[in-house]
This record gives C-alpha cells, structure tokens and sequence, in this order.
C-alpha cells in the first residue's frame, strides 16, 4: 500500500501489457448497478460513474455488454477490483473465472 502511495506521489509510470480500447458502448453490471464502460482490454475493464464501497481486492460478478457493430459481446463472469478512484468516479477490475469460449471470443475481437 505504501509503495503504491510512493508510487502515485512520484509519478512511477504504469506498465500495461495489452492495449485498452476506449469510446466503447456498453456497460458492465455488479452489484444490481450498470456503469457505462469507460475502456476495457482483453483482461480487465473500467468504468465511470462508480460511487460505493467496494475496494482494491474485492471480488464481484459482473455482466459485461458491449454493443459493436454487427452485434454484441456479451458474457458473465467473476472480477477482482484493482483500482477505485473516489474523486474520479472510477473503477477498474481484471476479468477471472472466465468460460473458455468467452475468453477465445475476446481474444478474436482483439486480433481482428
């Protein structure tokens, strides 16, 4: 926790290993709430207009939905919270316990 506070502080860059895509439309539900999706990648996603008390670490389900132009993306699965920002309203988590057809779904639409 300590080094992450440091690592905010002093600027330490953030190292992603897959390209995120923004300008999406679609939302994520958890919690009997949907937030539109901010961006999302092949592992995790984030979302905006996030107010309550889940934290770094928590595990949710989540329903994941994502409008595209010849049709959706749609899938349920389990996430682990990685990032609250309260003064931005945002939320991110990484995608786990993931069916194999969903994950190879994914992975296509990314290497399209």
């Amino acid at each position: 926790m300590i080094k992450n506070l440091l690592d905010k502080l002093f600027g330490k860059k953030e190292i992603r290993r897959e390209g995120r895509e923004f300008g999406v439309l679609g939302d994520i539900t958890f919690n009997e709430t949907s937030y539109e999706i901010d961006n999302w990648s092949a592992s995790g996603f984030a979302v905006s207009g996030y107010e309550g008390s889940l934290i770094r670490g928590d595990h949710i389900d989540v329903t994941f939905k994502l409008e595209l132009d010849g049709g959706t993306i749609e899938f349920d699965c389990k996430a682990i919270i990685v990032r609250v920002e309260e003064t931005r309203k945002i939320l991110a988590g990484v995608f786990v316990e993931m069916d194999t057809d969903t994950r190879v779904t994914i992975a296509n639409y990314f290497d399209s």
